[in-house]
């Protein structure tokens, strides 16, 4: 199949629930306020906005909400690949608990491939509500895409609300990550459960020491070796994967991070295969930002990289 190598397509999604702060919903207006590139947004999925933070699911923050969000953006994934089915698609979000939304749409529009998913993110996301000490569903998104609950690492039980939430959840996300097809790049700020997870299931992770240090078109060429059995690649990339000096408007910071340099260089090159079908960017916070830096330092590496 000959794809289209520009992501001339894109769907926002405004969604700041499954993290702590107010302001990730504007990610997609402080993206494409400064994002050049000729782009043409098919899509803007919103979720209600919290101006009092108190969530009925404390152990899964507004899963409720959550779930409806997902939904829809799996039904916008679907209807992109039927109208434009050999095109990229760019997905401009808010906090990563959205991610396995757009996953499980590439699934459903895809059924017959299998999905290789490369999270760039100084967290793993792979909590489930039985093992996050915080709550936050933006901490769960590849285990609900794995539909997994993680049991053998809980800390807490749930209620019946939240059970039944969370496995309409996993049900919404199509099982669309197999761990062997999973990479992570960048990961260091996680709790000890989900390093645990890491090891159980031997997922694949390279350190931002491996990124800065090593050559990145060896680097990639490792990542398409180990998912040459994927049919189609999905790209998720937090900006928090990068050092906390360059983005300062993000909801969960981390030092020690990768670089501008590193980072446009490394995405530039993944998106180079063919099989790289979705690219998602989530977690700028313009709230948190100022003269909106952080989404210009964003925008400014994505237009050289795709």
């Amino acid at each position: 199949m000959d794809i289209q190598k520009k992501f001339e397509h894109a769907i926002i999604v405004e969604c700041e629930l499954g993290g702590p702060h107010n302001g990730a919903s504007m990610a997609g207006r402080a993206f494409f306020s400064q994002f050049e590139q000729r782009t043409n947004v098919r899509e803007t999925i919103t979720t209600p906005i919290r101006k009092v933070r108190q969530s009925n699911t404390p152990k899964a923050h507004y899963l409720s909400d959550i779930n409806h969000c997902l939904r829809d953006i799996s039904e916008a994934v679907v209807k992109h690949y039927k109208q434009s089915p050999e095109s990229r698609l760019l997905v401009v979000a808010g906090d990563h608990s959205t991610a396995c939304g757009t996953l499980a749409g590439l699934k459903r529009a895809h059924p017959k491939s299998k999905i290789g998913t490369i999270w760039i993110d100084a967290h793993a996301d792979i909590h489930s509500p039985y093992t996050s000490p915080s709550g936050n569903v933006h901490g769960m998104p590849v285990a609900a895409a794995a539909g997994d609950d993680h049991i053998d690492f809980k800390i807490k039980e749930l209620d019946e609300e939240t059970i039944k939430l969370w496995e309409a959840t996993k049900d919404i996300c199509q099982n669309s990550i197999e761990y062997n097809n999973l990479i992570y790049i960048g990961i260091r700020d996680l709790e000890k459960a989900e390093w645990d997870v890491i090891a159980k299931n031997n997922i694949n992770h390279y350190s931002v020491d491996a990124i800065e240090n090593r050559n990145c078109s060896e680097v990639c060429s490792e990542i398409f070796l180990y998912l040459e059995h994927c049919d189609i690649i999905y790209i998720s990339f937090d900006i928090d994967a990068l050092d906390k000096k360059y983005v300062p408007g993000t909801g969960t910071p981390v030092k020690d991070g990768l670089s501008l340099e590193k980072t446009q260089e490394l995405i530039n090159k993944l998106c180079q295969n063919d099989k790289v079908k979705a690219l998602e960017v989530v977690e700028i916070n313009p709230l948190l930002d100022s003269y909106n830096e952080t989404a210009s330092r964003i925008t400014n590496m994505l237009a050289k990289a795709i």
